[in-house]
């Protein structure tokens, strides 16, 4: 073997465990930056208070347990939904 030629075994060797590490840190770094997108979502999203969804529940279940109009001019009002459930059952029981 002359002092020029390449070694290939060598060569082969390191193209083999430079393809195996470089596989390996994009494998960790993937797996990061997973984690970490998952960690901002649940910071950014889940953990935030939605001022205005619990302002529309609030609201909507106040209007699911109270009196009041829904056409004041025509007379149709609204009732509470357990007092509308207990009159549909209690009108259900008579022949």
């Amino acid at each position: 073997m002359r002092y020029d030629d390449p070694d290939v075994p060598a060569s082969a060797v390191v193209g083999v465990v430079s393809a195996i590490l470089l596989f390996v840190v994009v494998v960790a770094l993937q797996a990061l930056f997973f984690r970490m997108q998952e960690g901002e979502r649940s910071r950014k999203v889940y953990e935030q208070p939605y001022e205005a969804l619990q302002k529309l529940d609030a609201d909507q279940l106040g209007t699911l347990t109270s009196y009041g109009w829904v056409d004041q001019q025509q007379g149709v009002t609204r009732i509470p939904i357990e007092r509308a459930m207990a009159l549909v059952v209690a009108e259900s029981r008579t022949p």
